[in-house]
């Protein structure tokens, strides 16, 4: 459950749900947390509600959690910053995409018009990117200064012996698939590269492969660029993080099942259509 600060006294309309709160007994910092690099307007608006909180309500909330009891802290604020954090921005994306966007430009002023925007790599640094502090203090400074982040362990793809198509699916889109953000010119694999990559532990079918690449190209998560060789890329980003939820909600076979009976229907109908025309014909 996220911290809730709600304030309705004297006309104020404020409730701000941020997803971590940082507080050093003095500056309360109202953080959220984002996994891509995308700033839309629900982003804008969750800062401006966390933008509206003030000193007297960060204390409020702070007593209402039982700090005093909890920690070493007074529970007394003297600042109340709001945080937002990119994980997958950084300067370099910042800096191209606003020469090229007037639209990305607009949404980073009316960002941090309400918060400081961060980002995180981990192994390296917890830094900001754009906007200022309200006040100064130990928080701030180390926040403007960069906080040292651990390295993050490498994920690791556990597959079973009798892998099923959805499970080699996943697999494959999470291990090949999303590295496709971080190259410009995408990410190529072959069949072959795949089935050494998970040998001698796991002996993959050459089959059950061909027919997730089928899966794989037709949903656009990835595009066929020769005999067994597949290219992910930054534009079908959306339909790769979509895979895991699609295959646990339908198998592999049953989609293409699916799109057989589609097509057979279709077929059906357009035969029906002609008979009928015969018949008027005739009649």
């Amino acid at each position: 459950m996220f911290p809730v600060f709600d304030d309705s006294s004297e006309g104020r309309d404020v409730e701000a749900e941020p997803d971590i709160v940082l507080y050093d007994g003095s500056t309360c910092v109202l953080c959220e947390i984002k996994s891509g690099h995308n700033i839309n307007d629900r982003d804008i608006k969750q800062m401006a509600e966390c933008d509206k909180v003030t000193i007297e309500t960060a204390e409020e909330e702070l007593k209402n959690a039982q700090v005093r009891e909890k920690t070493e802290y007074g529970g007394s604020v003297t600042a109340v910053e709001s945080v937002i954090v990119y994980q997958d921005m950084d300067e370099e994306y910042v800096e191209e995409t606003a020469s090229e966007s007037a639209d990305f430009r607009d949404s980073l002023d009316r960002l941090t018009e309400h918060a400081v925007l961060m980002t995180q790599d981990y192994g390296r640094d917890l830094r900001v990117l754009a906007g200022e502090f309200n006040d100064d203090g130990s928080m701030q400074s180390a926040l403007r200064a960069g906080v040292t982040l651990p390295e993050n362990p490498p994920d690791e793809i556990m597959l079973t012996e009798g892998m099923e198509p959805e499970i080699l699916a996943v697999a494959v889109t999470d291990i090949w698939g999303e590295q496709a953000l971080d190259y410009d010119d995408g990410v190529r694999i072959s069949r072959e590269e795949i089935r050494d990559f998970f040998a001698p532990r796991h002996n993959v079918n050459p089959g059950d492969l061909d027919l997730v690449f089928d899966f794989l190209t037709d949903i656009d998560a990835c595009e066929e660029i020769g005999t067994h060789r597949y290219e992910f890329r930054r534009e079908h980003m959306g339909s790769i993080l979509g895979v895991e939820e699609m295959v646990v909600e339908q198998r592999v076979e049953d989609y293409f099942r699916e799109d057989d009976q589609e097509t057979f229907d279709t077929f059906t109908d357009d035969d029906e259509d002609g008979d009928e025309d015969e018949s008027d014909e005739e009649y």
